[in-house]
């Protein structure tokens, strides 16, 4: 047993052990000790002892916590402390095999197979029986045992999922031992696979760690449409096809998310600290950026359906409508809420419409206004995206000079947006029930056309009251009604 380094509780912890009359030792375990010996901050504290369920109702009422049941079969219990918010919790879990080597011994890595037992209020040295702290000062991860996949397959995920948090390689026998049995991760309930998913996709850098799950063939098992676009468009993209395209624009991504931290990138430069609040808001728990780098690794996957030569050279028409609904039930398939899935499948069914408009030969004031009514902010998100992909067809000593037009677009509509707002989005000064009032109409899809020319029209400025507005309804009317006999065709954007 290796025993080097002392671990220190909070104070306010430490206190409330101090006061703590439990008859078995209590241990500090896993990912509190290993973030402590790496100087990262610590927000999750984990602890395990015999009678873990006595224990956390005894400190329940020292701290004035509230105690929930997290797991009642392994008894895992979490401690709520009034106004801590989110960002701390305090569990307790019983000792697996009714000592604490034996409970490290079924953990899932060394760098987690570490325990501080705490007595009367101060954590004492390291106990490590598997020389995690060795993997820490070599940054990398390692199984604690050949078995420890087999019991609890979702670490075959959660090892890549260390491996961007931490920036932690994986050891060549513990890959060797992913390698062994990928398949197992379809094994796992949907949403911890969700969870461990999205916390990859959270960290900077993901793309790395996202290939590397790829080489190990445990991508394709989370995700089997994969495996079509591999065999797809090789001749253009080079081996892996569609999906090393992919892979690219998520490392692209991971690149253009990384400059939005330097205040030297002269790309975005007025609008850098909205986009940060962008990409770091939350959306089912996880930052906006994880959710970029999700539909980033999506955005083609409609191209292999839709696959065809037409005069010799490979065409994708329509790729984008059909892999938004693949994506849809990708993101479903993982359990992901229906806002959140509905976001994803949003980014792919769009990713071309920067590129098109960066294409034209003119560029209309109504163009960011219809861009952003059509996607709202989730439109600053498929610029990012947009951009990526776009940059797999660039040469990289080009990107965020300005100098391309999918750039010089992306940032004009993000000033746009961000800088003049009002002039993009200006408020209706006319709602749908006004239109139905005053030009006899039924209810049906032609009042949303209706409401859309209207906004057209004050975005140019054309128009400035309500009075206007119902003039402009009125001209435009016997146009869309034209258009197809019953007012269904949507206006082109």
């Amino acid at each position: 047993m290796v025993i080097i380094k002392l671990v220190m509780l909070p104070s306010f912890l430490s206190d409330a052990f101090a006061s703590l009359r439990h008859p078995k030792p209590i241990y500090l375990v896993g990912g509190p000790v290993r973030d402590h010996l790496l100087n990262r901050p610590c927000h999750d504290w984990d602890f395990t002892c015999a009678g873990a369920k006595k224990a956390a109702r005894a400190l329940r009422r020292i701290l004035r916590a509230t105690l929930i049941t997290l797991d009642d079969h392994r008894q895992i219990f979490r401690l709520i402390l009034p106004g801590a918010g989110e960002r701390l919790t305090i569990d307790f879990a019983e000792c697996a095999g009714g000592a604490i080597e034996k409970d490290l011994a079924r953990r899932d890595f060394t760098v987690n197979a570490m325990a501080v037992p705490v007595a009367r209020g101060e954590a004492g040295r390291v106990i490590d029986p598997f020389n995690g702290q060795r993997d820490l000062r070599r940054k990398r991860l390692r199984a604690v045992s050949a078995a420890a996949f087999h019991d609890d397959p979702l670490r075959l995920l959660r090892a890549f999922r260390f491996s961007a948090q931490l920036s932690f390689s994986i050891e060549p026998r513990t890959l060797r031992l992913i390698r062994k049995n990928p398949g197992a991760l379809g094994r796992v309930a949907r949403e911890r696979v969700r969870e461990e998913w999205l916390r990859l996709l959270s960290q900077p850098g993901a793309a790395r760690v996202v290939a590397a799950m790829d080489q190990a063939k445990l991508l394709t098992v989370l995700f089997p449409e994969f495996e079509a676009c591999r065999r797809t468009a090789i001749r253009f993209y080079g081996r892996g096809g569609v999906l090393t395209h992919s892979l690219h624009t998520l490392a692209n991504l991971d690149w253009i998310l990384s400059k939005l931290g330097s205040d030297e990138w002269p790309l975005f430069k007025t609008v850098l600290t909205p986009l940060r609040r962008f990409v770091s808001e939350p959306v089912g728990g996880f930052p906006t950026a994880a959710w970029l780098r999700f539909a980033a690794l999506l955005h083609d996957v409609g191209k292999p359906a839709t696959a065809q030569v037409i005069k010799g050279r490979l065409r994708f028409f329509g790729h984008e409508d059909v892999g938004a609904g693949i994506a849809l039930r990708m993101a479903e398939r993982l359990r992901c809420s229906r806002q959140e899935s509905l976001v994803v499948r949003q980014w792919v069914r769009h990713h071309m419409r920067p590129g098109n408009l960066a294409a034209a030969e003119r560029i209309t004031e109504k163009a960011p206004a219809r861009f952003f009514r059509d996607l709202g902010e989730n439109g600053i998100g498929m610029l990012l995206i947009s951009l990526a992909d776009h940059y797999d067809y660039l040469a990289k000593r080009r990107w965020g000079k300005r100098r391309d037009p999918v750039e010089r677009l992306s940032e004009r509509f993000m000033e746009r947006f961000y800088l003049e707002r009002q002039n993009v989005l200006p408020p209706r000064i006319i709602d749908g029930h006004l239109l139905m009032k005053k030009l006899k109409l039924k209810p049906g899809p032609i009042i949303g056309r209706l409401l859309e020319a209207v906004q057209d029209a004050q975005v140019e400025g054309k128009i400035k009251t309500a009075a206007d507005a119902l003039r402009q309804a009125k001209r435009m009317l016997p146009k869309l009604r034209t258009a197809d006999g019953n007012g269904q065709r949507k206006l082109k954007t």
